[in-house]
């Protein structure tokens, strides 16, 4: 495909590009003497933009490095030594937004783009996915690097392919979609985020496959979403390896976390200290866990390797159970709403065949959860008709005193 790519990049190079009645382009080289951000400006809708290797510096906002606005193709001419880099040239917050032009750098919704994005007055958080919606879009053979905020960020987006994208030090969060759906993300990587490295958010029917993530608070993140895939993607070195999540604060965008399947990854050594924003509920969770459904319905676990984590492998739990006491509990946090209170319970999940080893074996003392450390743990105000089956594990915590088995 990318020799394709580059064969059509030639014939740009050498003839004017292919334009429309309208003066938008179908097909753009860029140069690292040129701006991406001018030729995204000068895309047609499903236009193709074809960046040669360099590091690119953009300028022309002081808080995004690139903005889309419409469907088009970002297409990195990435080779193993050569690679397109997407470089903070300041004080830039996000490396790449695609939101719809209603809100082209999001602002017009929040007075932030930082966690956790706190709308401005007026702004209704439940009329955020009436907003209109960007087709179609892909992005790949980037790397996005060092901004205060997000790598890529996107928003109302139908049809997305996130491909060899590689976020590098963004502070808070690497790959972010929400309020999108149909979705891809494959073959990237996301390091160095003191949240999360790629948060699938309010979103549906995505698949993020054969992905890295190492170094970040958590590695992957799914809230409020339905009908995601996580599969033969690689977590290590992370607080938290794939934390699964049902939240109040977003329940009116979203108001479920269901439907998520997470098959045949290797999650391990994601013992990472917690460095999330201090008094943020991310900065609760313990290090030292591999795979976490907090108040997740109707989901599978299968055939995944988790192992080498100092407090929990796999832990399945209720919202309420674990934030009680807290700032967050439920009986006080003011995010509540009865809605939430009636679903927080994680429910009719299956964790089948997975191994499950050497976790559990090194918890922080001052952890509150430090007696269920273990291989597998359950803490939920009944079985909620989660069941195990055919796991290989040496030890398990249940609030139950056993684990329910599947039939």
């Amino acid at each position: 495909m990318k020799n394709i790519l580059l064969a059509a990049a030639l014939i740009a190079v050498a003839s004017p590009a292919a334009a429309g009645e309208s003066g938008y382009r179908y097909l753009q080289v860029v140069s690292p003497s040129q701006s991406i951000q001018a030729a995204i400006d000068r895309a047609a809708e499903g236009g193709w933009i074809l960046v040669l290797p360099g590091t690119y510096r953009e300028t022309a906002d002081a808080t995004n490095g690139l903005n889309i606005t419409r469907g088009v193709n970002l297409v990195g001419l990435s080779t193993p030594r050569k690679k397109v880099v997407l470089e903070n040239s300041g004080s830039q917050r996000n490396g790449i937004v695609a939101v719809p032009a209603a809100h082209t750098d999001c602002m017009s919704c929040h007075a932030s783009m930082a966690p956790p994005f706190e709308l401005l007055p007026g702004v209704d958080a439940g009329a955020m996915s009436d907003l209109p919606v960007i087709h179609d879009l892909s992005i790949s053979g980037i790397t996005i690097k060092d901004f205060t905020n997000n790598g890529l960020f996107t928003r109302n987006v139908d049809g997305f392919k996130f491909i060899d994208v590689h976020s590098v030090g963004n502070k808070n969060y690497g790959i972010f979609p929400t309020l999108s759906q149909n979705g891809l993300i494959a073959h990237s990587s996301a390091t160095g985020a003191n949240d999360s490295g790629i948060w699938v958010e309010t979103s549906y029917n995505v698949d993020v496959i054969h992905n890295l993530v190492e170094g970040n608070v958590n590695g992957f993140e799914v809230s409020n979403s339905e009908e995601i895939r996580l599969a033969h993607n690689e977590a290590r070195g992370n607080t938290v390896g794939m934390a699964i999540l049902f939240l109040p604060d977003i329940f009116e965008e979203r108001s479920d976390s269901r439907r998520i399947t997470v098959l045949n990854n290797h999650v391990h050594d994601n013992n990472k200290p917690n460095t999330a924003r201090p008094g943020s509920i991310l900065s609760t969770v313990p290090s030292g866990t591999g795979i976490l459904y907090l108040g997740v319905d109707d989901s599978v676990i299968s055939k995944n390797v988790v192992n080498d984590h100092d407090f929990v492998g796999i832990g399945v739990v209720d919202y309420c159970a674990v934030v009680a006491g807290g700032p967050f509990d439920c009986l006080v946090d003011p995010d509540i709403t009865p809605g939430f209170l009636l679903d927080n319970a994680a429910t009719n999940n299956q964790i089948v065949e997975n191994m499950v080893v050497d976790n559990g074996i090194n918890v922080d003392p001052a952890n509150p959860f430090a007696f269920a450390a273990s291989d597998l743990a359950l803490i939920t105000d009944g079985d909620n008709r989660n069941c195990y089956q055919d796991n290989l594990f040496a030890t398990f915590f249940s609030t139950l005193g056993i684990l329910p088995v599947c039939r």
